[in-house]
């Protein structure tokens, strides 16, 4: 299908409108036509296939269907792919959006925009092009490009792409909108090519808030919230009228000039629009004042005196020019006062945007424009040339450059070295027998130049090149000597000062004003101790000036000088003044236009303080979103301000706000809040700007609301005005009979009103012992305020003279959040009626069935846990608005129930990674459980307690897991039956770790068994080496047999064994145990020693060899006894000796090592001396000993 929404249809009343819709592949689905319905957001089928459904019969559809004659067999139709909806006599009202529409699926559409044009307007007079095809001028508007106007406004190249509008339409403009946020604005302007499409957009029913794109304006999104405002829905009808607008309207008139005539007229002209000038049947002039001020002038020798005027009443005045004119002069305007000028051309379709606009000052009182513009011709200069050429000066260069004071401001070096010879001449006859150095000093000439002022120069040298920089004063100096230069300008004066623009005025010089042709002003800012900036010069001016383009709060200095034919005149005195501060005119206006101060009314009713960023009008949206989380619950206060009690509905319907979101423009959140917030954050802008706007246009809300019981038939009703509001017309009171039914109702408009003038009223004919609601809201021709409170009265003849204040209405919306066996959650949402900044608190009433009375808690928020609650328990909850003024009616009953109570069941743990845990890795470990009310989860490892939480999915991550972590346990309990564990033991993957005899001792010929213990996981690959560095294994058979098992049922550990029969000399040594897996090896020695029995046949001789005194001999038995000796402080030195004879002639330090004797003491078991052995004695000897035991046994 062929997208048409670029291919408007523009038809005048009573012809017939055919709109094409190009369908290829259309199988057996039927082809709809269907209009929108923009009033009910829906659309109305017209026709289906080729049959019309509508009751109109203008309708019909054009579409080939017959049988091809070659294939007449054939079930479906041939026809083209064209279908064709016919409007046969078109009128006004059958203008809209037209859909063509195939019910495939998924369905496929395409749009088509109609406009009927009333008979009474004529289509434009254009001019086409003969050789231009049919198609293309179809398509000029379609291909609406004002790439060249996005250009020239620099439009970044990579947002070039929306410069066109069919670009926009195909979606094929190449860039993300998001990148060219700040082109925007230009390229909106472009687009709308100084059309106003704004009439189009009315009829198209867009918002006002989205019709800025319609007169080529865009509003940027920034962090303010007013321009986070949706237009997305409204973008068809927009491009739309642009693409038609562009074909219909003229662009706007251009070169816009203002002159002012008189005290009370301003001329206007201008030249005819650059688009559709043929077709504009007139023109319309605007001129609108900008401000009245204090006619207070400032005059020299004044310090400038600021004042604040008041703003007063604009003064508009609209001409109607007819088209064949470009000038009209605008009468009855205000002496001395600033206007805006701009134009706007109109046809029958409507309007061009208006001009740029022009700023001019009509005259001061009792003057007038003068009546010739052309000035005097100034006074003759002296023939200096012929004075040359009397004195002899032939050179034709110093006759034309130094001899003639209009040209001798442009002499240079090479002048001066050529007419040097001539010097005296030459400069006597420029002074004419003048001395102009009183002229040259004040105009800063330095010494040595001022003898060329006075005209006595005997001669030129190179020193006299510097003058020719000062070369323009020179000559302005010889031309006010010669008479010829207007004076200073008289009696300057500055008026009107604002914070960027004064008014400067003078009179003409008392000398030649008549031959000024213009004036010079000069203005520079005045700074601190002398800092002052240069001069900057504003060229061929006249009185009155605007001086534009000042900042505020900042003084300036300003002078003028007169300009003739032969130059500058004298410059005028000097005056300063000081720009009006901006920061004091920005806080006039805002107190002038603002009297309501929505986040004054957030501190009465509590906000806290760390939401208060949000609770203003210019909120920023990233604030909103950093505060979103924490300022939840204060977001109905916030609101509540927001709308300030005015009911702001209609503001909202005109902007496009829909009918789900309309509850938050009376600041009322009918559903949750982030159900709320989801569907109506787009609109935030709209409902924002509403807000502001309507705090300057609809009354605020009454309060103090109460009534007196006057009888049983009638009610004196008194209430306060509105404070800090616009004006109020009116109050409307409304009131109705209410049964236990509709009590908990809450209407803004009840079946009975009464209109007051007044803050009182008293209401008859009311029923006895009926119970009646009653509000009041003020009421302006804008709109209306909400009301604040509400009245419940029962008219009771025993009542009389009681006193019955209003309050809020109740809370609404109770429902139950969460639930579980022992616990509710119940929220609700505040009162719908209520003053904004009133401070409301809660009261929640609940119990259970089976109980007599309710349990009460107040509360200060919108939500509230019951618990301690009885499984499979049904409970009736309320809830109350307490206020200052009293307590509101009940909101409506709510009946929770608990959930029936289920013992805890728990599953048995999961672990990730599965089977490919890794010893110093981690594991994540899931347990889940189930029961009610929610239940206690404990994880136990290798029977630790790790973690316990009451809740029922507990992911625990467990760092640097251990070999021993293997057990797991999930255990839970909720107080409800029996609790339950499951567990789960798991495989812990890591390297060797090996547990070696050491030293083994064995005696020639016999047969020794080397063992080894392994624990590792996976199994790994274990050998004996004879040799480390070699790694030569030891193999099987001969007098080696080796054994590698596993130890029992237990898959992590192993026994390694070498036996070694008919032990000989080459046997002895050390073994190596090995083994290795994929996660790492180990390797552990093992030793072969041969005891020695001869030197275990006597100890006693051995200590006799040894020379042991004779009191330590007692040590000395069969075998040695050191307990003997081991209190004999004299034996001390002897004990290496007695170590040596116990050591038996073997190492022992293996043994020594695995029973913890430290490294300084190893010696003494193989029998060597130890230095500093008094510590070994004490502390060691015992482990030492029972190694030699252990050794000889």
């Amino acid at each position: 299908m062929r997208d048409s929404l670029t291919n408007p249809v523009h038809v005048y009343e009573g012809d017939d409108a055919l709109i094409t819709c190009v369908v290829r592949d259309i199988g057996t689905n039927t082809v709809m036509w269907k209009k929108e319905d923009r009033e009910r957001h829906s659309t109305r089928v017209l026709t289906a296939g080729e049959n019309r459904v509508t009751a109109d019969r203008r309708y019909g559809v054009l579409h080939d269907s017959e049988i091809t004659e070659s294939d007449e067999s054939a079930e479906l139709p041939s026809g083209g792919d064209v279908w064709v909806l016919v409007i046969k006599n078109a009128k006004p009202t059958d203008s809209g959006v037209y859909v063509c529409e195939v019910n495939s699926s998924p369905t496929v559409r395409s749009f088509h925009k109609l406009s009927v044009i009333s008979k009474t307007m004529s289509p434009p007079n254009t001019t086409l092009d003969p050789t231009s095809s049919a198609e293309d001028r179809q398509l000029s508007s379609r291909n609406h490009n004002y790439t060249d106007c996005c250009i020239s406004k620099n439009v970044s190249s990579s947002c070039l792409g929306f410069c066109n509008i069919h670009s926009i339409l195909e979606g094929t403009t190449g860039q993300d909108p998001e990148q060219c946020e700040l082109d925007f604005p230009k390229i909106v302007h472009c687009m709308a090519d100084g059309r106003n499409h704004v009439p189009c957009c009315i009829q198209e029913r867009v918002p006002d808030i989205c019709q800025d794109v319609c007169r080529g304006e865009y509003t940027a999104i920034t962090d303010n919230i007013k321009t986070h405002f949706s237009c997305s829905t409204y973008t068809e009808q927009t491009l739309a009228c642009i693409v038609e607008g562009i074909e219909l309207l003229p662009s706007p008139p251009e070169y816009i000039e203002v002159d002012a005539l008189t005290e009370g007229a301003l001329r206007v002209e201008w030249s005819s629009p650059a688009s559709n000038a043929e077709t504009v049947s007139e023109y319309l002039v605007n001129v609108t004042s900008l401000r009245s001020f204090d006619d207070r002038l400032l005059e020299l020798d004044e310090n400038p005196v600021i004042t604040n005027g008041s703003t007063s009443t604009r003064h508009v005045v609209t001409v109607k020019v007819p088209a064949m004119k470009t000038s009209t002069i605008v009468h009855d305007l205000s002496p001395f006062t600033m206007y805006e000028v701009s134009v706007t051309a109109t046809n029958k379709h409507g309007s061009s945007l208006p001009s740029y606009t022009v700023r001019s000052l009509t005259l001061a009182p009792g003057t007038s424009k003068p009546t010739s513009g052309v000035p005097s011709a100034p006074p003759n200069l002296p023939d200096v040339r012929q004075c040359c050429q009397r004195r002899g000066v032939s050179h034709k260069t110093c006759l034309s450059k130094l001899c003639d004071p209009k040209d001798a401001a442009a002499a240079e070096i090479t002048d001066l070295m050529i007419c040097a010879p001539w010097a005296a001449d030459t400069f006597g006859c420029l002074a004419n027998d003048v001395d102009h150095t009183p002229c040259c000093k004040e105009r800063g000439l330095p010494e040595l130049c001022l003898q060329l002022c006075t005209g006595n120069v005997s001669s030129i040298d190179f020193n006299y090149f510097k003058c020719l920089r000062y070369m323009g004063e020179y000559t302005n100096c010889l031309m006010q000597g010669y008479g010829v230069l207007p004076t200073a300008p008289t009696r300057l004066r500055v008026t009107n000062i604002d914070t960027e623009f004064a008014i400067l005025q003078w009179d003409p010089p008392k000398r030649l004003d008549d031959t000024v042709l213009y004036y010079n002003a000069h203005v520079r800012t005045v700074g601190i101790e002398g800092d002052d900036e240069e001069y900057k010069v504003r060229q061929k001016v006249k009185s009155p000036y605007v001086l534009a383009g000042l900042e505020s709060e900042t003084d300036y200095e300003v002078y003028v000088e007169a300009v003739n034919a032969h130059g500058v005149g004298l410059p005028s005195s000097r005056i300063t003044f000081r720009t009006a501060s901006k920061l004091v005119e920005e806080k006039i206006e805002e107190a002038e236009t603002s009297v309501y101060n929505v986040t004054r009314c957030c501190i009465e009713a509590q906000v806290n303080s760390v939401c208060l960023p949000i609770c203003s009008y210019n909120a920023k949206m990233s604030e909103i979103k950093l505060l979103a989380g924490v300022c939840g619950t204060e977001f109905h206060k916030i609101l509540r301000c927001g709308a300030g009690g005015r009911n702001h509905l209609s503001c909202c319907n005109r902007r496009g706000v829909p009918s789900g979101c309309l509850s938050i423009c009376n600041g009322v959140i009918v559903d949750s809040l982030i159900s709320t917030a989801t569907s109506c954050v787009s609109y935030i802008g709209n409902i924002a700007q509403c807000f502001e706007e309507g705090t300057g246009f609809l009354p605020g809300p009454v309060s103090g609301l109460h009534a007196v019981v006057v009888d049983e038939h009638s009610i004196l009703l008194e209430w306060n005005a509105p404070e800090n509001s616009t004006s109020v017309t009116d109050y409307v009171v409304h009131y109705q009979k209410v049964d236990n039914t509709s009590m908990h109702e809450t209407l803004l408009r009840l079946d009975n009103q009464l209109n007051s003038t007044s803050t009182t009223m008293t209401i008859t004919g009311l029923q006895e012992n009926q119970l009646y609601h009653i509000f009041v809201v003020a009421r302006n021709e804008n709109g209306t305020s909400l009301p604040s409170s509400i009245l419940e009265i029962n008219l009771v003849k025993s009542d009389k003279n009681k006193w019955v204040n209003g309050v809020t209405s109740p809370p609404h919306s109770l429902a139950v959040a969460s639930h579980s066996a022992t616990w509710v959650t119940i929220t609700w949402q505040p009162p719908e009626f209520s003053h904004p900044s009133e401070i409301i608190t809660y009261r929640l009433y609940h119990k259970s069935t089976t109980e007599d009375q309710f349990h009460v808690k107040n509360l200060t928020l919108t939500s509230y846990m019951m618990s301690g609650l009885s499984p499979n328990t049904q409970y009736i909850v309320y809830v109350q608005a307490v206020t200052p003024k009293g307590d509101s009616m009940p909101s409506e009953t709510l009946i929770a129930w608990t959930d029936p109570a289920y013992p805890a069941f728990v599953e048995p743990p999961t672990v990730h990674p599965i089977n490919l845990v890794i010893e110093g890795s981690s594991m994540t470990i899931l347990c889940i459980a189930m029961g009610t009310p929610m239940p206690t989860i404990s994880l136990y490892i290798s029977g630790r307690l790790v973690r316990q939480e009451t809740t029922r999915h507990m992911v625990t991550v467990i760092n640097n897991v251990t070999k021993d972590m293997d057990q797991i346990s999930c255990y839970a309990d909720n107080g409800y039956g029996t609790p339950m564990q499951a567990s789960r033991k798991i495989t812990i993957s890591h390297g060797p770790h090996i547990q070696a005899n050491g030293i083994t001792m064995a005696t020639l010929g016999d047969s020794v068994t080397l063992e080894c213990k392994v624990e590792a996981q996976p199994e790994p690959k274990m050998i004996f080496w004879r040799n480390h560095e070699d790694r030569t294994p030891v193999i099987q058979g001969g007098k080696y047999d080796l054994s590698m098992h596993q130890v029992g049922d237990e898959e992590d550990r192993y026994i390694m064994r070498l036996t070694i029969n008919k032990i000989n000399d080459m046997d002895v040594g050390d073994y190596y145990c090995h083994a290795e897996n994929a996660f790492g090896s180990a390797t552990q020695p093992v030793s072969v020693r041969i005891r020695n029995p001869a030197s275990v046949s006597d100890v006693k001789a051995c200590c006799a060899e040894q020379n042991v005194t004779e009191p330590c001999m007692d040590a000395c038995s069969f075998h040695l006894d050191m307990d003997a000796v081991i209190d004999k402080p004299e034996c001390v030195p002897d004990f290496d000796k007695l170590m040596r004879c116990a050591a038996d002639g073997s190492d022992h330090r293996s043994c020594c090592a695995h029973h913890n004797v430290p490294r300084r003491c190893l010696d003494w078991c193989r029998g060597e001396p130890v230095l500093n052995n008094k510590i070994c004695v004490l502390s060691y000897t015992k482990q030492i000993m029972a190694c030699f035991h252990e050794g000889r046994s």
